[in-house]
């Protein structure tokens, strides 16, 4: 028998809005969502493995399966929650996407490293926002991620 677990029935200082952020970015704050973030969130930074998170869970007394733990996954990565990167076996792995950077920032992701570039330019903030508005999007008041494929020296060298 599966062991429910309530939102309520955690510790508030392991949640810091989590569910608040969860409902802004669109996603109802499940049991499922906000345990898998708290369960990042004390592995501690870098990148994990969803068996990682998996045995997370399992050490805090929390069922789940990795099926749950990819849909999970699937889910907050794609709000931006989190950031996927391939190790060179091409096995994904996730970290925590940059809660620290400020609303006003923009941040450049490499898909295939996970490298970032945090770019402080609330001018073109505004007018990224401004843009999106025009045609009709709403941006969030997060800082806005755009995902990039970086390129070795060596291949960016050919292109001159």
């Amino acid at each position: 028998m599966e062991k429910k677990i309530r939102l309520n029935s955690m510790n508030s200082g392991e949640i810091p809005g989590l569910a608040e952020q969860l409902q802004r970015a669109g996603l109802r704050p499940t049991v499922g969502r906000v345990g898998m973030l708290v369960a990042i969130i004390q592995i501690g930074e870098g990148y994990h493995y969803p068996e990682d998170i998996l045995r997370e869970l399992l050490r805090q007394g929390r069922l789940g399966s990795i099926t749950t733990i990819y849909r999970v996954l699937a889910d907050l990565t794609s709000i931006n929650f989190l950031q996927r990167s391939f190790d060179v076996e091409g096995k994904a792995k996730y970290r925590l996407a940059h809660a620290s950077i400020a609303a006003e920032e923009i941040c450049l992701v490499c898909e295939q490293s996970g490298r970032s570039i945090t770019v402080h330019e609330s001018e073109l903030r505004g007018k990224l926002d401004q843009l999106a508005r025009q045609h009709g999007m709403e941006t969030s008041s997060s800082p806005l991620l755009i995902r990039v494929n970086a390129t070795t020296k060596l291949e960016s060298a050919g292109h001159k």
